[in-house]
């Protein structure tokens, strides 16, 4: 079992470099793999028109003048749009207002969101928002610049890492607290309580009282 995991890290440390190396100083072959010709709907590596030709002859240039693999990938998708690579990058989902107002506060309404609060303020960040989205960002993009600007109090629900995680994890912490203390200091009660309601004595007389009334009784 030893003998797996060390060479398992072996390979990685080894593939780590080599990957590092082929975003750096990609090779034709790679390109060929990934890179689609328009005519023949094919890798390059399995087509041979003129197309292809034309497609290889540009990596190939690119290649000399230094361009990582990402950047040729780029040039292409720029030429002849994303239907150029194998496997295309998945299109960034367009945010709308809709989605944001219930997950962006009102900054000057004490618990609102923007779905709920008509104030000026929160008018004010809707307009950024609509402003944003018109010029292409995505949500994750315009909630970061208005953490930017607002701090992270801006949005419903703060991230989930890093010093924000204390806002999730303090009051669960709190309330485990109390809820040991309180049951703590209950069972310390219950167990004081016990012994000294076993142990309390009776009054001399009242006791005397007792036996007479019990004697009669016999």
């Amino acid at each position: 079992m030893r003998f797996v995991v060390a060479a398992l890290a072996v390979l990685a440390l080894a593939w780590a470099p080599a990957a590092a190396a082929s975003e750096d100083k990609p090779t034709r072959w790679e390109l060929e793999q990934e890179v689609m010709c328009p005519d023949c709907n094919a890798p390059l590596a399995q087509s041979n028109g003129r197309m292809a030709q034309q497609l290889i002859s540009f990596i190939e240039t690119r290649i000399a003048a230094g361009d990582t693999k990402t950047e040729i990938k780029d040039k292409l998708v720029a030429q002849y749009g994303p239907p150029i690579l194998v496997t295309p990058s998945a299109p960034k989902k367009r945010a709308t207002l809709a989605d944001l107002e219930d997950e962006v506060m009102c900054p000057v309404c004490p618990g609102e969101t923007l779905e709920q609060s008509s104030s000026p303020a929160a008018q004010q960040v809707e307009r950024f928002i609509s402003a944003r989205i018109a010029a292409g960002d995505s949500k994750g993009e315009i909630k970061d610049k208005l953490v930017a600007e607002y701090g992270p109090r801006i949005l419903a629900a703060p991230p989930k890492e890093g010093f924000d995680l204390l806002a999730w994890v303090l009051p669960l912490v709190g309330l485990l607290g109390g809820a040991l203390v309180v049951g703590g200091a209950a069972w310390h009660w219950s167990r004081r309580r016990e012994p000294a309601q076993a142990g309390i004595p009776l009054d001399p007389e009242l006791e005397r009282r007792l036996d007479r009334e019990l004697a009669d009784l016999d």
